[in-house]
Order: C-alpha cells, then sequence, then structure tokens
C-alpha cells in the first residue's frame, strides 16, 4: 500500500512540474511574439506617421 502511494505522489509530482514548466514556456513564447509583432507595428506607425496601424492591428486581434 505505501508503493501506491509513494508511486501516486511521484505521477502527481511529475504532472504538477510538467503543468508548471508547461506554462513557464508558453507565457516566455507567447510574450516574445507580441513583443517581436509590436515593435512591426510601431515601426508601421512611425513610417505612416499615423496611429491607423495599431488600430488595424488591434482590430484584426479581436
Amino acid at each position: 500500500m505505501a508503493d501506491l502511494m509513494m508511486d501516486l505522489v511521484i505521477y502527481i509530482g511529475i504532472g504538477f512540474m510538467t503543468f508548471v514548466i508547461g506554462l513557464i514556456l508558453g507565457y516566455l513564447i507567447l510574450t516574445e511574439y507580441y513583443k517581436k509583432r509590436f515593435m512591426v507595428i510601431a515601426q508601421q506607425c512611425a513610417d505612416a506617421d499615423s496611429t491607423v496601424p495599431i488600430v488595424d492591428e488591434l482590430a484584426r486581434e479581436t
């Protein structure tokens, strides 16, 4: 019985660790993606000397 409980605790621990690692990696990947996307939109706004590109991007994202 003790072996079964220890196995269960180990499996739950592994599941929790993979969940946390997935959350962290997802956060980092999405942050990097939107940071790059924002720089592209900011450059378009500077080139156009207008805020129209950012309004278009907001409309596309919603």
